[in-house]
């Protein structure tokens, strides 16, 4: 199997793994728990990053370049939309 293929799939799934975690107990990586404020963005924005990470292996297996380029588009957008909320996750809130 190719390298392009494989490699987005394993991050998507350690993501996936990751952001299930975050959103159901909280639990955040060890390197992030100083960082993090708050989970639920948190694991949500990994999902994002996620479901971007499978588009783009999907993407590299279809050979419609009709049918890559709104692919291409939704990585990108899943991507800026998971960078939004870890962002976010890793701001402190108002009322501290």
């Amino acid at each position: 199997m190719d390298w392009y293929v494989v490699i987005p799939s394993a991050l998507a799934l350690l993501l996936v793994l990751s952001g299930v975690a975050a959103l159901r107990t909280g639990w955040i990586v060890s390197w992030q728990r100083r960082r993090v404020f708050r989970p639920a963005p948190y694991g949500w924005g990994q999902l994002a990053i996620a479901t971007a990470f499978v588009l783009q292996a999907v993407g590299q297996l279809v050979g419609d370049r009709a049918t890559r380029a709104p692919l291409g588009v939704a990585v990108v957008l899943g991507l800026l939309g998971g960078l939004v909320l870890l962002v976010l996750a890793q701001r402190p809130r108002q009322d501290r």
